[in-house]
């Protein structure tokens, strides 16, 4: 299923699971590609710039801050190289793609992350097992399943059992949430999109809800092209964040392939400011 607008940009709806291939939204003579560890450090970008205040402990901050960057680093190689769905004629994009490679992906990056820190491993972790709350799929069952006894097992390691250590652990992960669905927010359409035609997950706000919004949903609405509002303010101030994208042209893949045309496509940077 696909949202269009009057401007002939079209959204695909999520059908299970982020976090996987491309960021992909279509215009009438192209589709912008964003890579997803772009959109992971894109993600990392907004977490830096946290307000200190909305901070409980520091302790464990660098980890948190490793595991927003870090959360989507197994598509790097991934996203070399997208693919083409022959079933609908149209690119893979991270809505769509393929269920079983999408588990290995999601196993692989959260074991690298690991490997650096047991603590962002852990939120990376319940970051995937999310995505597949409900999913009846044999396959998503066996990954949550290995992945709670991972999560125990860093749990255990890491002393979190405590109340007030799972407390922040949770605090944590709405962050790892929050910044990603942020990032995506900015990824996922064009900037500039009027509140009343935007990209049906965020039209009425995140869906984390943190101490300091008394119990409300952020609610995100683009200014301009360039510039986003935050209500209620996340930040420590206004902030800038980059992103890069290609603007694959459709006739290029129509006579190239798409591996060609999206190899020879020059990188674009876009600037937000969120305030």
């Amino acid at each position: 299923m696909k949202y269009s607008r009057g401007n002939n940009i079209k959204y695909r709806r999520k059908t299970g699971g982020g976090g996987d291939s491309l960021v992909i939204y279509e215009r009438e003579h192209d589709w912008i590609m964003t890579p997803q560890h772009h959109h992971g450090l894109l993600s990392g970008h907004i977490a830096r710039h946290w307000n200190p205040a909305y901070i409980k402990r520091t302790e464990r901050w660098s980890e948190v801050i490793f595991a927003i960057f870090q959360h989507d680093r197994a598509w790097i190689d991934l996203d070399e190289t997208p693919f083409w769905n022959d079933g609908t004629k149209e690119p893979y994009s991270f809505i769509d793609f393929p269920l079983i490679p999408k588990l290995t992906f999601y196993k692989k990056g959260i074991d690298e992350v690991e490997r650096q820190s047991p603590y962002a491993g852990l939120l990376c972790s319940l970051h995937y097992v999310s995505f597949l709350v409900g999913s009846k799929e044999p396959a998503a069952m066996e990954f949550s399943r290995q992945e709670k006894a991972r999560q125990h097992r860093l749990m255990e390691q890491l002393n979190l059992f405590e109340v007030h250590n799972k407390d922040l652990l949770k605090t944590h992960f709405l962050m790892v949430q929050f910044c990603d669905d942020l990032s995506l927010y900015l990824c996922i359409q064009e900037p500039g999109t009027p509140k009343a035609e935007e990209f049906p997950w965020f039209k009425n706000g995140f869906r984390e809800i943190f101490p300091f919004t008394d119990g409300h949903k952020i609610i995100a609405e683009w200014l301009d092209s360039k510039q986003v509002s935050l209500r209620p303010f996340p930040l420590a101030f206004p902030a800038a964040v980059s992103i890069k994208v290609k603007e694959v042209m459709k006739a290029d893949i129509h006579q190239w392939g798409i591996e060609k045309a999206y190899r020879d496509t020059d990188w674009k940077e876009r600037t937000f400011t969120l305030k």
